[in-house]
């Protein structure tokens, strides 16, 4: 594979990215930030008013989903946040159960005003809310998933006896992978055992991780599988990706799996660790690797479905907890993550005075150019406080008690001086 000249210019882009958080890095976090260079935005429109309330910092590390932001259509979008007013009690509750109301608002883009408005009650304060295609949406309170829409009526769609363990949706929202807890019977020799020791109590039921593949809306299952825990499960057009161990130390070898055909050989990755498989399209995927001589940087490299290394760049280890949205058609995607004020572990503990601020860039998916960069407010790391519009041409921000709205240029087409090839 040939690379030309991608990996400088996109080291350069990403360090404009976070440009705005570098005083905190050499520790002048007091000094007022320099204005925003970037373009301003075309709307923009208040959230006060709407009853918005920031949630407090103290939550970072918690990861609480209790906000998200989409858009309907080109001109609306879907506002949902967490309404701090106080609950009606539920009789019978589960004691472990961390209720909270969500708001839904659909706001006009042109005139910033409420066309719709609900509340629906949430039992827990994990992911909530997921786009699907068309203006339409998919929600879930505790192990059911409704189906809804600009008029906010929810719809049941699938529901489950077992715990709803994580949900994903394709770039392109053609694919759903829903993940459910599974209550797996012992083996008889299994359960002998288990009534010989009684000094902890009674042994706990083994559970594993049931996988279904579905169209989003649809309940035919396409694919199914069983793993011991909840998995990423990296989604293109058809199928689905998967790594596998290649033959050779610190290769890894990348495989398209077609719900309808043989498995398909997409390129060798190297790593000296288990890279992160991810999907920017349903053409597109995302590697990201550790440096074969070693380092706390990630190698990250975009590769289309025919091997093409289309762009490549590098991570800091100081940026945790990305977060990624995207165009239906897969021209653009906005990438975000938290900027901590130093290089950070995964097992490390930080505390809300770490965290710098919330980066988020617009980036084009064949090139890797930059095409926008903002810094999120209030600081969230769960839920969605940005979006791409469908077809790539707007995106929204929360950001400093409003939500903007950027017209984005027309996607430039590839060029061959743009595009690694073969």
């Amino acid at each position: 594979m040939v690379f030309r000249g991608q990996c400088v210019r996109l080291s350069v882009t990403m360090l404009a990215l976070f440009a705005a958080a570098a005083p905190a890095c050499r520790g002048e976090s007091k000094r007022k930030p320099d204005p925003d260079p970037g373009p301003p935005p075309t709307v923009r429109i208040e959230v006060g008013h709407l009853g918005y309330v920031a949630p407090s910092r103290a939550y970072l590390s918690y990861r609480y989903s209790a906000t998200t932001l989409d858009f309907i259509d080109d001109d609306h979008l879907l506002f949902t946040f967490r309404d701090a007013a106080l609950m009606h009690r539920i009789p019978d509750d589960p004691p472990d159960d961390e209720d909270q109301t969500i708001r839904a608002e659909v706001l006009d883009i042109a005139t910033g005003k409420e066309v719709e408005e609900s509340q629906w009650r949430m039992h827990d304060r994990q992911r909530y809310l997921w786009p699907l295609r068309h203006g339409k949406f998919m929600v879930r309170q505790r192990n059911s998933l409704y189906l809804t829409d600009s008029h906010l009526e929810l719809r049941p769609y699938l529901q489950f006896d077992t715990p709803l363990q994580l949900v994903q949706i394709s770039p392109d929202r053609n694919l759903m992978v829903i993940e459910v807890q599974k209550i797996v019977s012992p083996a008889p020799d299994a359960e002998k055992a288990a009534g010989l020791d009684s000094f902890f109590g009674p042994a706990p039921k083994p559970k594993r991780t049931r996988m279904v593949l579905v169209h989003p809306g649809d309940n035919t299952v396409l694919a199914e599988s069983e793993t011991r825990h909840p998995v990423d499960v990296p989604m293109v057009e058809n199928g689905y990706l998967n790594l596998l161990e290649g033959k050779d130390p610190g290769k890894w070898v990348m495989q398209r799996e077609i719900l309808s055909g043989d498995p398909q050989i997409v390129a060798e990755v190297k790593s000296s660790c288990a890279p992160t498989l991810m999907t920017l399209s349903d053409s597109v995927a995302l590697t990201v690797a550790c440096p074969p001589k070693g380092g706390n940087d990630h190698l990250v490299s975009a590769i289309s479905l025919k091997g093409d290394v289309l762009w490549q760049d590098r991570w800091k280890q100081r940026y945790i907890w990305p977060t990624f949205d995207y165009a239906e058609d897969g021209s653009r995607f906005a990438y975000g993550s938290l900027q901590i004020n130093r290089d950070i572990g995964s097992m490390d503990f930080f505390g809300q005075e770490d965290v710098v601020a919330q980066m988020v860039g617009v980036f084009d998916t064949q090139s890797g150019k930059l095409e926008l960069a903002k810094d999120a407010s209030p600081v969230l790391s769960a839920g969605h406080n940005y979006a791409l519009s469908s077809n790539g041409r707007r995106f929204a921000i929360l950001r400093e008690g409003a939500i903007e709205i950027y017209d984005l240029p027309p996607v430039a087409a590839a060029s061959p001086s743009n595009v690694a090839a073969k």
